[in-house]
């Protein structure tokens, strides 16, 4: 009777430890494209995800300029100075709102080396998020929107490639 009770009590458990986390997944997680605010180019793409005591965190994963690849956080404090950008945790501690919507959570701008309190709340159709560093009170600061990273699509044939099947195809004529 103990062992079939302590079963029990196990597969409670885990259900429970397995509801939770599906009711943490949100549609802010993800890989999302950050545009910079001076030109509108696509400056870094970053992968925001929830960790296991249920904040929202983000990691910038692939700077997308040529000549920011390889730098480091020179004007940042403390543990991030001098890091690498690519790899760097610069968006921590969200908390859940509501569905795509967190607050409450710390952002580092790599340039600066400012550290800003933080939001973001994702557009209704899922593929913009508006993210907003601020101090003090959420109106004082700024927004940036960033757009969902989509899968760069591999081109069907190469030019190279339909050279060697021509050549192959016309050897096998010939032999």
């Amino acid at each position: 009777m103990k062992q079939l009770l302590t079963t029990a009590m196990a597969g409670v458990f885990s259900a429970a430890t397995l509801f939770s986390a599906a009711s943490i997944a949100d549609v802010a997680e993800g890989r999302w494209v950050t545009i910079d605010d001076a030109d509108g180019s696509q400056a870094s793409v970053v992968e925001i995800k929830i960790t296991e005591n249920g904040e929202l965190q983000g990691t910038i994963v692939e700077l997308l300029r040529e000549d920011d690849k390889g730098k480091s956080c020179e004007e940042c404090p403390d543990e991030f100075h001098n890091k690498p950008i690519e790899g760097l945790t610069f968006m921590w501690g969200l908390e859940k709102e509501g569905e795509g919507e967190w607050s409450s959570g710390r952002i580092l701008d790599p340039e600066s080396g400012s550290i800003y309190k933080s939001k973001l709340e994702v557009s209704g159709d899922g593929q913009t998020i508006e993210v907003r560093g601020y101090i003090g009170v959420s109106w004082i600061g700024r927004s940036q929107e960033w757009v969902r990273y989509q899968e760069p699509v591999a081109s069907e044939v190469t030019d190279s490639e339909t050279t060697s099947v021509d050549t192959v195809a016309d050897q096998g004529e010939t032999l």
